[in-house]
């Protein structure tokens, strides 16, 4: 890191501030550097900064605020404080938000700790012997001795180490006035246990495929001549991308470096960690939102002092400071989950790869339904294509049927053909494992009063009630609400004619109850999976054949292999293909084929191979022919083919502004003034100020701007210069969503 020798430096403070402030250090003996983790007077309050530059010497010395410490721990890296900046400035938003959560816990840091020390109070030799006189204990003496002939102070730990004596015997002697107790502050370390990495020098595992020590050995020389190379891993379903990844893991920490391996969901770690244990001998060190301040201080400063191997983690991992960087890896790489919708709005696969290329780093993002993005970018040559075209066990690729609703009606109230019941049969009789799909919590989506037509809705948003059966509430899936359900109508006062409409997974639990009864069912959803202790214990049963017919939503829909699993009944594929989204179809075929990808991943027997069967109103529809042709590149290109067509994305770009208030009237009249002081650019299209599709969510009224345009239009300057033109009300907040992927 540079070194700075100037005694003015400049500070970027964690908070909504996009412009360092000038301190004075009292001390440059032998200088500070770019990076270094500082406490500085900030108003009426300290503040956690870090030191970006020297000052810029416009401000009168005696009017400089003195910097309050410099935290004994190693600097941000360089990539870490070039990723703050370009993130901000990409996404429109303040530095010191981005530096916010590259400092999270900041009690990592500022958490003073401290050290019990001991030292002998005596002169000389004479002194201890007359204490015998005391009837002083033989562990005690020896105490005395140790810490007299040591001339200077010793850690409690050393010296319980070297005396063999017990912290109550300190305590009773420091009491007593016999030795003298100190506390010395400690610099921040991590007293994580990290594993112990043995180099091993290892050939590719023999099990490996063709395809996969291809692509091993892409990676690897990339890993070893620091090349910042990004890799598309693109492997059917069940193909060993996990595998093949893990290979290249050994080989960057046989070259003494970190790995961040970035996963979308929490609900993937459990079974993940497994494998991963069971491939290294040690475990990784697992960062997300669900894990303790405690858990996160070790992993934080173990990330930055380099004991951390391998992190694993949401997509928060990636605002950790690494210090010694050695690959990333992106694991389903085109999942959502990656966009923050809240806060700062990022995509973290995207920084990830702008963080591998500042850092010097191959990256690989591992999917078997890459993002469009991604495709387009394999495509065009910008990222490097390692196919993995057959499943790593050999099985073949499960049979996809389409139901046609129309002509295989469900009977009345019912929501599974009697096609796809009798397959589910025929596995139980098999004793093999059946699969439903159905991206739907709770028991039913919708319910509506017979009499008067009202349909229950949140008090917060606008948005339905879901109902929740198993535990009698109506509950809202954004905001939270939640109420009895109740059989008379708040609206028209009838009783027994509220109904609940549509399905949910809790109502398919319910009819294969009712249709296999001696069935062992079990039901994967965030409603049922409370806990990482109940996730893993149900996938062990899943594994262990211990469960006959498993419904779960789209928490089921990746990273898991069931090996018993030969069924996928898919109950309603028509779920999410309409819509103003512009990434409707995409999502849905990527959930769907992942979801297919599920069946038969260990039938060897090409006639025992697995089968999918997708329910639906629709066959003509070219998501759905697509999927079962098992014809994804066709489906990308129509795709890409469309987005070009409108100059969307990737060949276009995106942005959102959205406004909101609790106040319906001063939000409207500011959309007016906003769109009144709207600027005209060449290649830029404003849309808006309309009604978001959820248009009153969590208590206040939203509306949104589309701003579309050309790639060579910096599309950030246009939103920063028209929004710098209106100050903004205080009861309005105003958000800037660059490549927005939620439109609601």
């Amino acid at each position: 890191m540079k070194n700075i020798k100037s005694n003015e430096v400049a500070v970027l403070v964690s908070g909504p501030f996009n412009e360092p402030f000038d301190y004075s250090v009292e001390s440059i003996k032998d200088g500070v550097c770019v990076g270094q983790v500082v406490l500085v007077p900030f108003g009426k309050r300290k503040n956690v900064g870090i030191i970006v530059g020297e000052g810029t010497r416009t401000i009168p010395k005696e009017k400089l605020k003195r910097i309050e410490e410099i935290y004994e721990i190693n600097p941000i890296p360089q990539p870490s404080i070039e990723l703050i900046n370009f993130l901000a400035n990409w996404y429109c938003v303040c530095k010191g938000l981005v530096l916010k959560m590259v400092l999270s816990p900041v009690e990592a840091i500022t958490s003073t700790q401290y050290r019990k020390v001991y030292k002998s109070k005596f002169q000389d030799s004479d002194e201890i012997e007359a204490i015998n006189e005391y009837k002083i204990t033989s562990k005690r003496k020896l105490i005395l001795d140790f810490l007299f002939k040591s001339k200077q102070a010793v850690f409690q730990e050393d010296l319980i180490d070297n005396t063999g004596v017990s912290k109550s015997i300190l305590k009773d002697m420091t009491k007593k006035n016999l030795i003298v107790q100190e506390f010395v502050k400690k610099q921040a370390y991590s007293n994580l246990k990290v594993h112990n990495y043995n180099k091993i020098k290892f050939e590719i595992n023999k099990l490996l495929n063709p395809e996969q020590k291809n692509a091993v050995e892409k990676i690897n020389v990339s890993i070893k001549k620091k090349k910042p190379d990004c890799f598309l891993l693109d492997g059917v379903p069940g193909s060993g991308k996990t595998e093949t990844y893990f290979q290249t893991v050994k080989t960057c920490l046989d070259e003494g470096k970190q790995i961040l391996i970035l996963l979308p969901e929490i609900s993937l770690t459990p079974d993940w960690e497994k494998r991963f244990y069971q491939t290294f001998s040690f475990a990784p060190l697992v960062w997300h939102s669900g894990i303790t301040k405690t858990k996160k201080k070790q992993i934080w400063l173990s990330a930055l002092n380099s004991s951390a191997g391998v992190i694993v983690g949401a997509r928060s991992a990636l605002m950790l400071p690494i210090l010694n960087l050695g690959l990333i890896i992106v694991d389903e790489e085109h999942d959502p989950a990656f966009k923050q919708e809240e806060g700062v709005r990022y995509n973290a696969r995207d920084m990830a790869i702008y963080k591998a290329i500042r850092s010097s780093v191959p990256i690989v993002l591992a999917s078997a339904t890459p993002s469009l993005e991604t495709y387009h970018n394999m495509k065009i040559g910008k990222y490097i294509h390692l196919t993995l075209p057959k499943r790593a066990t050999g099985a073949a690729l499960p049979d996809i049927k389409l139901i046609d609703l129309k002509v295989n009606t469900p009977d009345r109230g019912k929501w599974i053909s009697s096609v796809l019941t009798n397959e589910i049969k025929s596995k139980l009789d098999n004793r093999e494992q059946s699969l439903l799909f159905l991206n739907r919590r709770g028991y039913a989506p919708l319910t509506i009063c017979n009499s008067c037509g009202n349909k229950i809705k949140c008090v917060n948003c606008e948005t339905w009630l879901v109902e929740h059966r198993s535990q009698n509430t109506l509950v809202c899936h954004h905001c939270g609400y939640t109420k009895r359900i109740s059989n008379t109508c708040d609206i028209c006062g009838t009783e027994g004619r509220i109904k609940a409409c549509g399905p949910g997974v809790e109502r398919i639990e319910e009819e294969i109850n009712q249709l296999f009864p001696k069935a062992k069912l079990t039901v994967l959803s965030s409603d049922t999976m409370k806990s990482q202790k109940t996730l893993v214990k149900t996938l062990e049963k899943i594994k262990n054949n211990k469960v006959d017919i498993i419904i779960g939503t789209q928490m089921i829909a990746k990273g898991h292999d069931f090996p018993d699993l030969k069924l996928v009944g898919i109950i309603d594929s028509d779920v999410g293909l309409s819509g103003g989204d512009l990434r409707a179809s995409e999502r849905s075929f990527q959930l769907l084929q992942q979801v297919s990808g599920r069946s038969g991943r260990h039938a060897i027997d090409e006639r025992d191979k697995g089968v999918v069967f997708l329910q639906t109103y629709d066959n003509e529809n070219p998501i759905i022919r697509a999927i079962a042709k098992n014809n994804r590149d066709d489906f990308f290109e129509k795709e890409l083919s469309s987005r070009k067509n409108a100059n969307m994305p990737p060949y276009g770009r995106l942005a959102a502004i959205i406004i909101s208030s609790k106040y319906e009237r001063k939000l409207d009249g500011f959309a007016s003034e906003l769109l009144r002081v709207a600027p005209l650019f060449k290649n830029v299209k404003i849309f808006g100020p309309a009604p978001a599709p959820l248009y009153f969510l969590r208590g206040k009224y939203r509306r949104r701007f589309l701003i579309k345009s050309n790639k060579t239009v910096n599309i950030q300057d246009v939103l920063l210069n028209w929004t710098n033109k209106i100050k903004t009300p205080h009861n309005v907040k105003l958000t800037i969503d660059i490549d927005p992927f939620s439109f609601m």
